[in-house]
């Protein structure tokens, strides 16, 4: 597993939404479930992608003059290639997910109040890139840090003019294509197409290399997929083990993937969906399951391996934040295994040397009781 996570990361490095380097991610990722000598294909599709053209710009220009950080927000529209010039005032919140990832939104207005563009708040720290929660408006728009956030919050309380200038510059892709691997390593002996799909997102943001988000959770299922080919189990489904794309821009191959079963009357054959999702660092665990009687399992599945004996686990309720919500709206039961969180999460020191191997150890051996249990 740890030369999976090592390959993704730093021989691949960024796998953005139909990038190269996503594809060559999932080249990769498809060419090691081949070499299992398991039924894989590459199940692709298109998709219009967004990518960034220069590093945005967010600046002060009153009360103070200071270049702040900034990060894009993926989806938004562009500004003029000069950028814009205008006063901040409070907006609102934009919710990624809901609960868990709430940012605080500033609009930039001209002289006539017109709006120019967006500035959204990383509630978690510095600015890095996050996904338009909204994006079939493009409205132009880049992230602030929490601690900026702070400060400009507090002038406008004390009735500072606070005004900026903003540059995001970026490209919507309608020709972009992706892929999601999908593999069998485990068929049962009964006659059925009922089936419990075991995945990873294979993809990641811009600029980061993704070791611990999500290379630790492709190398995870890689694992499963391995040790399930030749495993003297007798389930009554089938396993498929799949990697899917683009989930950082909006869970698009789940997506995909998900309506195209509902459109061929299959997807009532998913009998449950396991994630593995950020998988390789953190604190503590972070579940997020239902329903309620799919996430007792998950929990009993967490006693037997004795997790509880070595980290804080908090079983929560489905949301949206990963793949296996596209499964989730649909009734069918889910889980997201998740340790929760490394500090560099979607950033350029997200690398190998952060990853611990043996947490993705125990998610695996954690997915796979879970599969006796359905």
């Amino acid at each position: 597993m740890k030369e999976m996570i090592r390959y993704l990361s730093e021989e691949v490095g960024p796998r953005y939404a139909g990038t190269p380097g996503e594809w060559k991610g999932t080249d990769y990722i498809y060419q090691r479930l081949k070499a299992l000598n398991i039924p894989v294909r590459k199940h692709i599709y298109p998709f219009i992608g967004w990518v960034p053209v220069d590093e945005p710009e967010l600046k002060l220009l009153s009360p103070v003059q200071e270049d702040l950080l900034t990060a894009p927000l993926l989806f938004s529209g562009s500004t003029p290639v000069e950028g814009v010039i205008g006063r901040l005032v409070k907006y609102g919140v934009k919710f990624l997910i809901p609960g868990v990832y709430d940012m605080p939104t500033y609009e930039v207005l001209d002289d006539e109040d017109n709006l120019l563009c967006q500035v959204v708040v990383n509630s978690g720290g510095d600015p890095i890139a996050l996904l338009n929660p909204r994006s079939k408006f493009p409205v132009p728009a880049v992230v602030m840090a929490q601690k900026d956030h702070e400060r400009v919050s507090r002038w406008l309380d004390e009735g500072k003019e606070v005004r900026v200038h903003v540059n995001i510059q970026g490209q919507f892709r309608p020709d972009f294509k992706s892929a999601n691997i999908i593999s069998r390593p485990y068929e049962t002996k009964k006659d059925t197409k009922d089936r419990v799909i075991i995945c990873a997102h294979s993809d990641t943001t811009v600029n980061t290399p993704g070791a611990y988000d999500n290379a630790s959770g492709i190398a995870g299922i890689y694992e499963i997929a391995r040790r399930l080919k030749d495993a003297e189990v007798e389930l009554p489904f089938h396993v498929d083990v799949i990697a899917f794309s683009n989930e950082e821009v909006g869970f698009l191959g789940a997506d995909y993937y998900v309506n195209e079963l509902k459109e061929r009357g299959e997807l009532e054959n998913v009998k449950a969906v396991i994630n593995l999702d950020q998988v390789s660092a953190g604190d503590h665990l972070w579940i997020w399951s239902g329903p309620d009687e799919f996430r007792e399992k998950v929990r009993q599945s967490f006693i037997e391996k004795g997790v509880y004996d070595k980290y804080e686990v908090k079983l929560d309720t489905p949301k949206a934040g990963a793949d296996e919500w596209m499964f989730h709206v649909e009734g069918i039961p889910t889980t997201l295994l998740m340790f929760w969180r490394l500090p560099d999460y979607h950033r350029p020191t997200d690398t190998m040397e952060k990853i611990e191997i043996e947490k993705v150890e125990i998610m695996v051996d954690v997915a796979l009781d879970l599969l006796k249990r359905i």
